[in-house]
Order: C-alpha cells, then structure tokens, then sequence
C-alpha cells in the first residue's frame, strides 16, 4: 500500500460570523488556534482519499462541486472521496459554489468556495507526490472523554448532563507506518461535539480537536495528526460538565480537554496491539430518504406568542412561519452515506448530518468484530438525524427541525429503520459484488 498525508490553514484572516450557535451577536474578534484542511491518500487496489475540515459543516452544493472537481482532477469517484468536518462551533461553514448572496450573513459565515476547493486540489495534489509505501494499522481503545447532554427526567429530556447514559466510547486509532515502520500519520476517531466553549467566545478555533492534534504533532515530530468525528449529536466533553449543568470551558480548560483526549490516543498507540489493513479496498455511497412529519402552522405560532421561550428559538419560529406561508417547506430530505470496506474485518461508515451515539452503538453490534468505525458529519452537515428512541422522547436534537431550515415538521421514527436499512443493503451489495469476481 501506499500512502500520501498533506494539510494546509484555512483559518479566516478577517472578521467573521461563525458557525455553530444562533446567539452570536456579532463577527469573531481573532484567533485562538489555526483551523486547517487535512488530506490522507491511501493507494492499494484503488485511491481512497479522506479530507478533514476544520469547519462546522458544508451542503450539498459544496460538497457535490469539490467531489466533482476531484474526480475530473483527479479520477477520484465520489464513492472514494470522503469529506469529514471537525464540526467545531467556532469557525465558519461551507458552501457551494455561488450558492449563497455576497451580501448576506449566510455567505459571512461560510469559507470562500475557489479558495478551499484550490487548497483542497493543492493538498491532494501534494499527497500524489509525496506518496510513499507503507501501512495503514488499526487499533481501539475507549475514552470517557464526552457524556451525553441528553437527561431523561419527568418533565422531558432536559440539556443536561447524563451521566449513566450509555454512549459509544470507542476511541479508534489509525496510524500510517513507513516501510521502515516509522510513524508517519496518526488518525483517531471519537464523537464528541467541539463545544467546550460556548458561544461567549469569538475567536476562531477549532476547539477540542485542535489542541489534541497538535498535542499529538508535539509529541511525534514529524507526523500529521488527522481527527475523524464520530456520531456525536448528543455528546459534549466532560469537561464540561459540572454537576448538573454544563459551563462554557475557557481556553485553559479547552486546552486541557484536548490534552485529555491526546493522552487517550497516546496510551493506545503505546500500550495497543496494532493489526495490519491488509486491503482490498472496496466502496459504496448510497442515499438514505427521510420522511418528516406536516406539523401545523399554529403550532409555531404559539413558540414566537410566548415570551418565555427564548429568543433564539422565537426567531427559528418566525422563520419556518414565513417558510410556511411561501410554500417552501418541505416533508423529505437525504443523507449520504459512504460504507469502505478496508479489508474483510476493518469496515468505515459514515453518514451525514448529526448522527447519534445510538446509531454507532446499533452500527457495531450489527457488524460485531470490533473493527467497525462508525462516523458522522461526513460529505456534509445538516441537521440532527435522531433514532427511533429518540424520536418518542424528544428534545434538542428532535425538536431542532421545528425551527432549523425549511422541514416541514420533526422526522418520523421509521427513518431508523430506513439508514439501517440502507447500511445493511450497501454492505450486501460491496459482499456480493466480491463474490462476483
């Protein structure tokens, strides 16, 4: 196998109006930490490419358009092309070419779509040339590094810490080796949100992620270090989590959460047995289609009559009002999901939108093995894909389609069944077309 790593900054240089919290009242103020674009190349039967952003999410124009542009480049299909984002809430989003006005807060608050597709092409590019033969190695340790914000109580689910929830712990660590079986790249995957810090901070960052790679670049000279988010729709750091609530970490507390986190993945590449991806590689990318319900006008209604809602969510109310009355709500959507199957044991799916830590935890004992690597925010970020336990309990991240975008209601619960349906047929379908050779 060979293998090629590049990455570049991509770390706004003027002002502007980050991504991620709604209650942001004006541009960002400076930089704590660079935030960055990442490229792994991984060459055995066929070219996988795996980029990572530093940004809170992209839509489907962007990420059609730089999987277009890669493949005309490159000849990379869009099944092999898998684009991660960090989902940190403290830099910007992207999107699609000419897909937003140059005058409006949506465009101040999204990366410039010729800059990052011609550092993305400049990065794959490096990782054609610099390309080298070598390994790619899995191990997987666990981490209490993130709780769930979802508490079941008797008024509801609350935003709040829950402790005894069960969410996936698994922490993944993929390294890439030389031939001379020295440490070129580190990949690590967890699921967690990038929101130790709230929305009082106004410096780009990248959160978390940031500190814990860059850790993890001090401590191995010379290697790249890459995060891959996991389904963390419900998860924040620990760290953040103090009794029965949960503070906005400051910088040294972020720091030492990511620190936190290196140390996890320091401990698996010292103290893990590693095992070899042997390869073939081989890739699918289907469509999973959601279905919402028709919730009714007056139901929003009495959200932006009541003054003791906040305003935030008043406003998203307003919105989907003025959505309503246009005609341009809508009752479907879709995701993408990508299944790579890396060798027989050692398979990644990953999906787009907020996935949660129940879809990893059903994923893994689905495909049982301990080598499954199950990740969201993948080929864009959306919205919040709930289960069908969560649909019957509601909260956050069911009720978020009540005043994000333009749906026309929360999802119905059989969308469960359909993405895991999805993954199901997809791995069928990669199984049966091996046997076929």
């Amino acid at each position: 196998m060979k293998f090629g790593m590049s990455k570049a900054d991509i770390t706004p240089q003027s002002p502007v109006f980050m991504s991620g919290f709604g209650d942001r009242t004006h541009e960002s103020e400076g930089i704590h930490d660079p935030v960055y674009a990442k490229a792994v190349l991984l060459q055995a039967n066929k070219s996988l490419l795996i980029l990572t952003l530093d940004l809170s999410g992209g839509d489907r124009s962007f990420i059609d358009g730089i999987k277009s542009e890669l493949e005309q480049t490159f000849d990379l299909k869009h099944d092999e092309v898998l684009i991660n984002f960090s989902h940190t809430h403290h830099a910007v989003a992207a999107r699609g070419e000419g897909n937003a006005s140059t005058n409006s807060v949506v465009y101040r608050s999204a990366i410039d779509y010729g800059f990052i597709r011609d550092t993305i092409v400049g990065l794959v590019n490096e990782c054609y040339s610099n390309s080298e033969e070598g390994q790619l190695q899995l191990a997987c340790g666990t981490s209490k590094f993130g709780v769930s914000r979802r508490k079941l109580t008797e008024r509801g689910v609350l935003w709040k810490p829950a402790y005894d929830v069960e969410i996936d712990h698994d922490l993944f660590v993929l390294k890439l080796v030389d031939q001379s079986n020295e440490l070129k790249g580190i990949l690590y995957s967890y699921g967690c949100h990038p929101t130790s810090m709230s929305s009082d901070n106004y410096l780009i960052s990248n959160d978390f992620p940031g500190k814990t790679s860059s850790y993890l670049e001090e401590t191995y000279p010379g290697v790249t270090a890459v995060f891959l988010q996991g389904c963390a729709a419900e998860i924040k750091p620990l760290k953040c989590a103090v009794d029965d609530d949960f503070i906005s970490c400051n910088f040294e507390q972020m720091e030492e959460a990511g620190v936190d986190l290196a140390r996890d993945i320091i401990r698996v590449l010292e103290e893990q047995s590693f095992s070899p991806v042997e390869g073939a590689f081989k890739t699918i990318l289907v469509e999973a289609n959601l279905i919402m319900e028709h919730t009714p006008i007056e139901f929003f209604e009495s959200i932006v009559n009541n003054p003791a809602i906040g305003e935030v969510r008043r406003r998203g109310a307003k919105r989907k009002i003025e959505f309503m009355k246009e005609g341009l709500t809508k009752d479907r959507t879709s995701i993408y999901i990508s299944v790579w199957q890396l060798d027989e044991e050692t398979r990644l799916i990953a999906m787009e939108g907020e996935i949660s830590t129940e879809y990893s935890l059903m994923l893994k004992k689905m495909f049982p093995g301990g080598k499954t690597i199950v990740l969201g925010y993948s080929n864009g970020v959306t919205f919040y894909v709930p289960t069908r336990k969560m649909i019957s309990e509601g909260g956050y991240e069911v009720d978020y389609n009540h005043i994000g975008g333009t749906f026309s209601g929360i999802f119905l619960p059989e969308i469960e069944d359909i993405i895991v349906g999805q993954i199901a047929k997809a791995d069928s379908a990669l199984r049966l077309a091996d046997a076929a050779k």
